[in-house]
């Protein structure tokens, strides 16, 4: 295999994980009803769709959003203890690059997705030449099947760019007249292959991070750059990384060669938790709760809806000459109000108030949203909820701290995937 044919098969096999990470962002989200179901006509639909077909309002009770907002600020919270104990060349990394923030972000992706990945390059950029530090969308990004946490195991790593004429011919010109002539040839053929590819100028391919294809950039006015790394050995000095850059044609456009004095590729990835190379995000273990707790809220919506509220039951013989059922129903919705019946009536009228039966799904609920906390373990005290009036502070202080240690391996395992970006960082040759 050819090595565009080789990032494209790494590229279809990590589809598994893009495919989870699409629905369990939805979940983050507030869309939450489009998983599809069957009817009973055995026809799919989403559980939306579904949910309306019964009659039934869909509600949503955005916890996973929340639970994710909690473990951030958590993170947030710890990065403020740990600013004073950088050395000087980290310090100025982090200024430049915004760290904090882009490392939140990648938190963020972190427990949605269970990916980590960013990209540390030396570049001449608008604000100056100096060591950048990208998060790379795993929608975007590939590599060979692995099994080593530390990803001793990777031999091929890349990422999907979209890049305007501009751009390759300022990344990949290198100020030589042929160069540029090549490149701008290689833009033009592969904004001719769109029409082979059957994608029209309107496609929303790429769109929300859905859909994004191998061949094609999601903007028809920009062209698909594949950036690949190998690693190739060369006797016995061991071996080293070689980046390149291919058009979708298989156009070669650029090359070079690690950016690092121990020879790495420029990427930093950890995928969690990689139990016999599986990724199991942390978001995936709440998503049945978060349905189930759905669903209740939905039934006991409905059973409220649709249960006997203030019902009127007037004898037609109950009415007074001269007097309409619209004068009765208006006297009766006011207080202190007379209302005339005729006294030799069969039966007075009287109201009918029917008691709502979801004392079931009440309690379920509370089950369920009990579940989801003990699940996640990210209590209400970790939230920063008030405690109860008969809560001391000392148990208060307990729960936040033993909450912490439920997010312990989330946390070890980002900081470590931390710890070897900013070694990269310090390491990357100018």
């Amino acid at each position: 295999m050819t090595l565009l044919e080789s990032s494209r098969a790494a590229w279809e096999a990590c589809g598994d994980i893009r495919a989870t990470r699409r629905r369990l962002k939805r979940f983050t989200y507030g869309r939450q009803w489009d998983d599809v179901v069957r009817d009973l006509d055995g026809n799919c639909l989403s559980e939306e769709e579904y949910a309306l077909k019964c009659g039934r309002r869909p509600l949503t009770n955005n916890l996973i959003r929340s639970l994710v907002k909690s473990v951030v600020g958590r993170f947030r919270s710890d990065l403020k203890d740990e600013s004073g104990e950088r050395d000087g060349r980290l310090e100025g990394i982090y200024r430049a690059n915004r760290l904090d923030e882009l490392d939140a972000r990648a938190l963020e992706e972190f427990l949605i997705s269970g990916c980590a990945v960013q990209k540390v390059s030396y570049e001449r950029r608008f604000e100056g030449s100096g060591v950048w530090v990208d998060n790379v969308n795993p929608d975007r990004f590939f590599c060979n099947r692995y099994l080593d946490p530390r990803g001793s195991d990777i031999r091929l790593v890349g990422m999907l760019h979209e890049m305007s004429l501009h751009e390759m011919r300022m990344r990949f010109g290198h100020n030589n007249r042929r160069r540029l002539r090549d490149i701008s040839h290689a833009f033009s053929n592969t904004v001719a292959m769109r029409p082979r590819l059957g994608l029209l100028p309107s496609s929303p391919v790429g769109r929300c991070g859905e859909g994004v294809l191998f061949d094609a950039a999601s903007d028809p006015s920009l062209c698909r750059v594949i950036e690949s790394w190998t690693f190739e050995g060369e006797g016995r000095t061991g071996g080293a990384w070689h980046g390149r850059f291919f058009t979708p044609d298989g156009t070669l456009i650029d090359e070079t060669v690690s950016p690092y004095s121990h020879g790495s590729h420029p990427f930093v990835v950890n995928l969690y938790p990689l139990t016999d190379g599986e990724v199991h995000p942390f978001i995936e273990d709440v998503i049945d709760q978060q349905r189930h707790i759905n669903h209740l809220i939905t039934m006991i919506d409905h059973i409220l809806a649709h249960s006997a509220k203030g019902a009127l039951l007037f004898p037609v013989d109950a009415l007074p000459a001269g007097c309409s059922f619209e004068h009765a129903i208006r006297m009766w919705s006011k207080p202190g109000a007379v209302i005339p019946v005729n006294g030799r009536a069969s039966r007075m009228p009287s109201e009918v108030v029917s008691p709502a039966r979801s004392e079931g799904a009440s309690q379920l609920l509370d089950i369920e949203m009990q579940m989801f906390r003990q699940i996640s373990g990210v209590t209400t005290a970790l939230q920063g909820q008030p405690a109860g009036s008969n809560m001391s502070a000392s148990l208060y202080e307990n729960q936040v701290r033993n909450s912490a240690i439920a997010l312990l391996d989330i946390f070890g395992t980002f900081n470590s995937f931390r710890g070897a970006r900013d070694d990269k960082a310090v390491r990357t040759v100018g």
